[in-house]
């Protein structure tokens, strides 16, 4: 089974894909020249396994710093977990946030209520 890492660098995040266990995570900073690149391999990845998804399905979310054009692709990782989650799938999201750090956990809490998918949030 295909496993997807790319390292984060100063403005962008680690990436880390398995699709044996069925999990992604995205860890780090997200402020990049170029946000298409950067989440492209997540998306493709679910329109890849979306249909062929027989166990749960969990996309974790631990960001330092989020940039609007992110949150935005973001939005649009979630978009795809909500179809798959309404066509009978199961998926979950669990979004880490620094406990000080309102901006992140308030941007958790907006696309947890927005997406309406299971979906922890979970302060460290």
């Amino acid at each position: 089974m295909e496993i997807i890492r790319i390292e984060k660098t100063n403005n962008t995040p680690s990436i880390y894909i398995d699709q044996a266990n069925m999990l992604c995570r995205i860890e780090g900073s997200s402020f990049p020249e170029d946000a298409y690149e950067v989440y492209q391999h997540v998306l493709d990845w679910l329109s890849k396994v979306g249909d062929n998804i027989d166990t749960e399905l969990v996309v974790e979310f631990d960001y330092d710093f989020l940039n609007s054009i992110s949150h935005k692709k973001v939005w649009q990782i979630l978009h795809e977990l909500k179809q798959l989650y309404k066509i009978g799938k199961q998926v979950k999201v669990m979004w880490y946030y620094d406990e000080n750090d309102e901006d992140i956990m308030e941007a958790g809490e907006d696309l947890a209520e927005l997406m309406n998918i299971p979906f922890e949030l979970i302060p460290r």
